[in-house]
């Protein structure tokens, strides 16, 4: 290769490289404005201000009891559009903007049923040291939980219990 032909060679990759570097650089502005422009619509869709419209509620109303709590020994709260209570077998009537007050007494008292197994006679508590008949009213007071049945006397002294 001549002196002129690598001259020229040289040239035309001179203007090769910056024809490269013009379309890189065009590609790099072209990625960052595209980047910017689609930033700045996407904070102003979320920022724009859309009017909120309140419908009104057309579905038919559910039958709702709500018990406010116990106020002073009297349960309080409101029954709404066609709800029913009754409490112990007996209608509660709401006055007329739907509210009821009534006695709380049946509500704070805790009915336990023991099932005594069949054939004990004697029950004790695994926490105590003596044993009862099953129908005293000491064996009523003992917890269902800690309870231990007996057939005899005999069992119930065997386990290290007096009476």
């Amino acid at each position: 290769m001549t002196e002129s032909n690598k001259r020229i060679c040289i040239f035309f990759y001179a203007i090769y490289m910056r024809y490269i570097s013009l379309l890189i650089g065009s590609l790099t502005l072209a990625v960052i404005f595209g980047y910017t422009v689609g930033r700045i619509i996407d904070i102003k869709i979320a920022y724009s201000t859309s009017e909120i419209s309140l419908i009104p509620d057309i579905r038919p109303t559910i039958p709702v009891i709500n018990i406010e709590g116990i106020y002073n020994g009297m349960l309080e709260g409101t029954v709404n559009s066609g709800a029913r209570l009754f409490i112990g077998g007996e209608y509660v009537l709401p006055n007329s903007s739907g509210s009821f007050t009534i006695p709380a007494g049946p509500f704070l008292v805790n009915n336990i049923n023991i099932t005594i197994p069949e054939g004990m006679n004697y029950v004790a508590s695994k926490r105590g040291k003596k044993y009862y008949n099953v129908t005293s009213a000491s064996a009523q007071n003992l917890s269902p939980a800690n309870r231990i049945y007996f057939k005899s006397e005999k069992e119930a002294k065997a386990e290290g219990y007096v009476q």
